[in-house]
């Protein structure tokens, strides 16, 4: 995904704090001091702390993600919220961010069967 606006191109100082409202296609993330709130058309997020960038103008940090779903959520349906890690680059007023949500490494093997939950 891509979050951008348009202005100067200059990387941020080391150990930047970023903060502000961004907008993208399909992504809204605002962001504070103690952290922020991501929205996409089908899901949200959460970043637990604030965005801070180093040297290089790149980023990590991490939260949750929320997979939504169509239709009404039914009383006591489990929220669908999994760890993430958010990372990316700013530059100006320019941010890109990917969002890896739930388990980043899977063990496979081989020939065996998959064992996947398919959505409805």
């Amino acid at each position: 995904m891509l979050v951008s606006a348009c202005a100067p191109t200059s990387p941020l100082l080391r150990d930047a704090s970023v903060t502000g409202a961004w907008g993208g296609e399909h992504v809204r993330l605002q962001l504070t001091p103690a952290g922020g709130a991501i929205d996409y058309d089908c899901a949200h997020g959460s970043l637990a702390g604030p965005l801070r960038t180093d040297g290089e103008a790149r980023f990590v940090t991490t939260g949750f993600h929320v997979r939504e779903h169509g239709g009404p959520i039914r009383e006591g349906e489990p929220i669908d919220s999994v760890p993430a890690t958010y990372l990316g680059s700013v530059v100006g007023d320019r941010m890109t961010l990917r969002a890896v949500a739930g388990p980043t490494r899977s063990a496979l093997q081989r020939d065996a069967t998959p064992q996947l939950c398919k959505c409805l």
